[in-house]
């Protein structure tokens, strides 16, 4: 007996994979690019770390490593101590967080400030403000890039 699938089957399986992106697609797509702008940047964090795990477990902290700048690498040291300090009591409620709000943006300069609100995967509300700044050289150039985040005070919701 033969097997013959269903010709809608047929034409589904090869839509999701010609559709479907690459890891490697995916991977360039949450990158540092000179389109993206200093918002773009932050939100492409936080929504990964929203969904850490996916597709693999810390996928989301090293998306968000690839656009801590050259700068601040030099202070949360590699892959592993970025990870460690993520997970930690001052950036750990951004892992799995349920919602984020972008407050305000401030580009001047080459530099910004982006002030986020979070919505904790326990329900409270924690507040962060990302700085960064436009590279000059190397391979990100002219890329925007997080110089460094710090928690910031939860007024009002």
């Amino acid at each position: 007996m033969s097997f013959y699938p269903r010709p809608g089957a047929i034409f589904a399986q090869l839509f999701l994979m010609v559709s479907a992106p690459t890891l490697a697609q995916e991977t360039a797509r949450l990158a540092p690019h000179i389109s993206l702008s200093p918002e773009q940047v932050v939100r492409i964090q936080l929504d990964a770390l929203a969904d850490n795990d996916e597709p693999y477990g810390d996928h989301g902290i090293e998306v968000t490593y690839r656009f801590a700048s050259p700068g601040n690498k030099v202070f949360t040291g590699p892959l592993g101590r970025f990870k460690q300090m993520i997970r930690g009591p001052i950036f750990g409620p951004m892992i799995g967080h349920r919602a984020a709000t972008v407050e305000s943006v401030t580009v001047e300069d080459g530099e910004a400030v982006v002030d986020v609100v979070l919505r904790t995967a326990a329900g409270d509300f924690a507040g962060y403000q990302f700085r960064l700044s436009r590279q000059r050289g190397g391979a990100c150039d002219g890329c925007w890039m997080t110089d460094g985040v710090v928690p910031i005070e939860v007024t009002s919701i």
